[in-house]
């Protein structure tokens, strides 16, 4: 009976909700040197100004991406690309993304989006 009682405690003491993993924060990082910009949809969208955005959307032949930094300084790139555009249609709100354009043609060269339990959720 003692075994079975304390089976038992020991059964609901671990049915508990647990929070842990690693949990990271990926703001939006423009390197306009290099082209290059990265960071987390949902980090963009929570940070406390009300300036830095990121996105990136398609119609059915163009895809492009937008990045807007905390100096209000816009950046933009556009593809046609087959496989580019089906990174850009596969991205969510919390996805982490890179893109890499080229700054004679704003044409995005590079798009990347992947998802990750590390990244911050958007808050509303």
């Amino acid at each position: 009976m003692k075994l079975g009682l304390i089976s038992m405690i020991v059964v609901l003491g671990t049915t508990s909700a647990v929070f842990a993993g690693l949990k990271s924060y990926i703001p939006l990082s423009i390197n306009y040197a290099s082209h290059f910009a990265n960071g987390g949809l949902a980090e963009t969208h929570n940070t406390a100004d009300s300036v830095q955005y990121a996105e990136c959307g398609s119609n059915p032949t163009t895809g492009f991406c937008t990045v807007r930094d905390a100096a209000n300084v816009v950046t933009s790139c556009f593809t046609t690309d087959p496989a580019l555009l089906t990174v850009i249609r596969s991205m969510s709100p919390d996805s982490l993304f890179s893109i890499r354009w080229d700054p004679t043609t704003n044409e995005c060269t590079y798009v990347l989006s992947y998802a990750s339990s590390r990244a911050a959720q958007r808050t509303p």
